[in-house]
C-alpha cells in the first residue's frame, strides 16, 4: 500500500470517526485517551471490554476509543510491551530479566490437554517475574500518552468545529449576497 493511501485513509478515519462524533469535545477526547491508555496495557484479549468499562466509569464516549486499542496487536505487542518492560525495569531499579519465551513453545505432553497445560505453566514460569516492571512501564507510558492524546484530540475537535462553523457562515453569506 502506498504511504499516501494510508495517510489519506487515517485522515478520513480521524475526521469522520472522531471529529464528526456528536458529543462534547471533552467526552470525545476522553474516549480516545482511554483507548490509547488501554492500548498500552498488557491486556490483549480484554482491551475492548476494558476500554468500554473505563469509558463508562469516567463518562467518556464509549465507541470512539475502541479502534485505538488496535494499536497493540500481535504484530506490535513485542515492541510496545518490550519498551514498557524496559522503562518499568529502569524505574524499579531492580535486576529483572526479560522473559524467555522460546522454551514455552517447545514443551509438549502425551496428549493435547496436557501439552496445553504444560505450555501455560511454562509461560507463567517464564514471565511471572516480568509483570511488575511491565505493568509499571505500561501504566506510565499509557497515562502519559493518554494525557497528550486528550489535549490534542480536544483541541482538534474544537478547532474542527469552529472551522466548520466558519465555512457554513461563509457559505450562507455568499448565498445571501447572490440573492
Amino acid at each position: 500500500m502506498p504511504l499516501r493511501f494510508l495517510i489519506r485513509r487515517t485522515e478520513r478515519f480521524f475526521i469522520y470517526r472522531v471529529l464528526h462524533v456528536d458529543d462534547t469535545p471533552h467526552r470525545i477526547a476522553l474516549g480516545v485517551a482511554v483507548g490509547i491508555f488501554v492500548a498500552w496495557t498488557p491486556t490483549i484479549g480484554f482491551q475492548m471490554l476494558l476500554t468500554l468499562a473505563l469509558a463508562w466509569l469516567v463518562r467518556a464516549n464509549k465507541l470512539v476509543g475502541l479502534p485505538f486499542v488496535w494499536i497493540s496487536n500481535p504484530l506490535t505487542f513485542m515492541p510496545l510491551y518490550g519498551t514498557n518492560f524496559i522503562l518499568g525495569r529502569w524505574m524499579l531499579g531492580g535486576n529483572y530479566r526479560a522473559p524467555d519465551l522460546a522454551k514455552t513453545f517447545s514443551i509438549g505432553g502425551s496428549w493435547w490437554f496436557e501439552a496445553w497445560v504444560n505450555r501455560i505453566r511454562a509461560f507463567w514460569e517464564a514471565t511471572w517475574h516480568a509483570f511488575t516492571p511491565l505493568w509499571l512501564g505500561s501504566f506510565v507510558v499509557g497515562l502519559f500518552l493518554g494525557i497528550v492524546t486528550y489535549i490534542m484530540v480536544r483541541y482538534a475537535v474544537v478547532a474542527y468545529r469552529r472551522a466548520r462553523q466558519m465555512r457554513r457562515r461563509h457559505r450562507e453569506l455568499s448565498e445571501a449576497k447572490k440573492s
